[in-house]
């Protein structure tokens, strides 16, 4: 049986700010030769730039990954771990992945059947995401929502509903396929140099699949990834 599922992710992208720099000026008085007073020297200093405030910084996770009871899917050199959701099994080989997918370096996933089924990704970004504000972070998500929405998915909205998975930022946007046959939850979750896709997508058991989804949320560990 094979499993098929429409997915795209994108890297984050990252900013570079320039510093500010500034300059002293001097004027002196000059006296003249029967001078009746002399105006003192004066001098006017620009301030010095201030200095931006740190950038923010995050959970900084766990440096391995522990995931125990029952089956347990985790990618051998991956950067995540998860128990299998009960009722689902695992379907990493079977899984036919659409247009987009190919930068993620680890894949695997839980499946019931047909369209009913997870995907896990695991992408490696160009910038430590734990040093990025959320903002940036949803920001340089947009370009990908486009992406997933020429690839055929509709999103109900393009602003994230925020959380934290494994205690690292977390977030969700809702969408369906062009002809409404399945609908997909896709959060995309950041911890250093790693981002995690957990791609939802179901059709035929919509409360089935929404329960195994949730399930393997609370079970997922992330490691660190300088």
């Amino acid at each position: 049986m094979r499993l098929w599922v429409a997915a795209a992710a994108g890297l984050l992208l990252c900013g570079c700010s320039a510093g500010i720099a500034g300059h002293g000026e001097y004027g002196g008085g000059v006296a003249g030769p029967t001078p009746t007073a002399v105006a003192p020297a004066s001098t006017t200093v620009t301030p010095p730039p201030t200095t931006p405030p740190p950038p923010p910084r995050y959970d900084p996770g766990r440096a391995r990954l522990a995931c125990t009871g029952g089956t347990v899917l985790a990618p051998k050199g991956g950067p995540y771990c998860y128990r299998m959701p009960a009722g689902l099994r695992d379907v990493s080989g079977q899984v036919k992945l659409g247009t987009g997918t190919g930068a993620a370096k680890y894949v695997t996933a839980a499946g019931l059947a047909g369209r009913d089924v997870i995907v896990v990704m695991a992408y490696r970004t160009p910038a430590n995401s734990d040093l990025l504000p959320s903002p940036k972070i949803v920001a340089d998500l947009q370009p990908v929502l486009t992406s997933l929405g020429q690839g055929g998915f509709v999103f109900s909205s393009k602003v994230p509903r925020t959380g934290m998975v494994d205690r690292a930022r977390a977030f969700t946007y809702h969408a369906r396929s062009q002809d409404s046959s399945y609908q997909s939850d896709i959060t995309f979750i950041f911890r250093g140099r790693s981002q995690i896709e957990v791609l939802c997508q179901y059709a035929a058991s919509p409360a089935t699949m929404q329960r195994a989804c949730g399930q393997l949320l609370a079970s997922l560990q992330i490691r660190t990834v300088a």
